[in-house]
């Protein structure tokens, strides 16, 4: 395992956001595998919240129906489910996992 891929999951961080009573929920993984620390927005139908998400890191947000990430300067991305949202090289895509 390299080394960038150690620190990304020794960085293992978890966050508990948009759960609401009465629905479903997931965790929707967040990568950091740039080598800087990003603020994120997370937006869902009934909150936001702003976390700081440092470099080479993973956090898990329990999200319940879809859920919006934006990082200033980078862009938006939307999840739902158990996907994954993965910031690097300056970009956010989502990745759906089944």
């Amino acid at each position: 395992m390299g080394g960038s891929m150690k620190a990304l999951l020794g960085g293992l961080g978890v966050v508990l956001a948009m759960v609401q009573f009465g629905g479903a929920s997931h965790a929707i993984d967040v990568r950091n595998e740039d080598e800087r620390k990003y603020q994120v927005t997370i937006t869902s139908s009934s909150m936001s919240r702003d976390i700081d998400l440092n470099a080479l890191t993973l956090s898990l947000v329990v999200c319940v129906g879809e859920c919006e990430f934006y990082v200033p300067g980078v862009g938006r991305a939307k999840a739902r489910g158990n996907d994954t949202v993965t910031i690097k090289n300056g970009k956010i895509i989502t990745e759906a996992r089944r």
